[in-house]
């Protein structure tokens, strides 16, 4: 092709491939430049012509020329930097520190701010993994009540681990309200603990409170914490050990089921060692059938007596 049929393309303004070919003055005389136009550059980073023209609305990344009607034109050896933004931008750096960034590049501010949304990104890991353990816990609840409403009102000896959680006493006598407000209170000081009430809660009745005539004196909602090393004020241990347990459909104010299997300890020669857990598994959310009380596990640490 003869420079006289090239120069004339120039000189149209005829575009190849997203290159726009254009004059530009120059104070030592005329020279030809090729330009990129917004979708040809947004292509080669495979984001949307969208995003650079916000990139120029923010001043974040600027066309080296933009003509009077609006057309933005990128030199190419602009590529390099949208490059680096993009990187920057997909490995989750926010636009306002990568801007920050760009009007102070260098060596030192780039391993800075990677060093630092590294330590960001090692922290949300941490969360992701803690709250996948929380939903780990709440469907290995759903999967044990699943089983367990097929075992109901029947009394059974069980082996249970040692069990960390989190208790507040009721301050009213004991409601369907009072159950509420009481388990909402504990669950407001968790989060204050970074922590999801995922494990499970419940009622806890206190022993000595058992031959009583008010025995819910003491008594308020306990919340199962994750894991067993966790410290925190009104925290109580559960013992490991052997429980008289019992399925139920019932609201912990609601004592029947409670004696029938404080009776059924008496009668199979165990004693009583410590307070009553009421755990909840499945509250009335989940029912569909007119139910309107808990399904429960009672949980009663025993111990077998000497024989006589």
């Amino acid at each position: 092709m003869s420079y006289f049929i090239v120069f004339a393309f120039r000189v149209a303004g005829r575009s190849i491939n997203g290159i726009q070919e254009k004059e530009m003055s120059h104070s030592e005389g005329m020279f030809v430049k090729d330009y990129l136009s917004v979708s040809a550059m947004a292509k080669i980073h495979n984001i949307s012509r969208q995003t650079l023209i916000y990139y120029d609305k923010i001043a974040l990344f600027k066309p080296e020329h933009t003509e009077a009607n609006g057309y933005r034109l990128y030199n190419p050896s602009q590529i390099p930097l949208l490059r680096e933004i993009c990187f920057l931008k997909s490995v989750g750096i926010k636009l306002e520190d990568i801007k920050r960034h760009i009007e102070q590049r260098n060596l030192t501010t780039a391993t800075s701010l990677l060093e630092y949304h590294k330590e960001f990104i090692n922290k949300e890991i941490s969360n992701l993994v803690k709250t996948r353990e929380f939903i780990q816990h709440r469907l290995s609840l759903y999967k044990n009540a699943d089983y367990a409403r097929h075992e109901l009102y029947k009394p059974v000896i069980e082996e249970l681990p040692e069990r960390k959680a989190l208790f507040v006493s009721f301050e009213k006598e004991i409601s369907n309200q009072e159950l509420r407000f009481t388990l909402m209170k504990a669950w407001n000081i968790m989060r204050q603990y970074d922590m999801i009430p995922s494990n499970g809660f419940g009622t806890r009745i206190l022993r000595n409170q058992l031959a009583e005539d008010d025995i819910f004196k003491g008594a308020g909602i306990f919340v199962y914490l994750p894991g067993t090393d966790q410290h925190m004020e009104n925290s109580i241990t559960l013992p490991a050990g052997q429980y008289a347990c019992m399925y139920k459909y019932a609201m912990p104010y609601e004592t029947a089921d409670l004696f029938k299997l404080m009776k059924w300890i008496s009668d199979n020669n165990y004693k009583i060692t410590g307070d009553v857990i009421d755990a909840c598994l499945l509250d009335a959310t989940f029912y569909t059938d007119g139910k309107t009380a808990d399904f429960c596990q009672i949980q009663i640490p025993v111990e077998k007596k000497p024989p006589c």
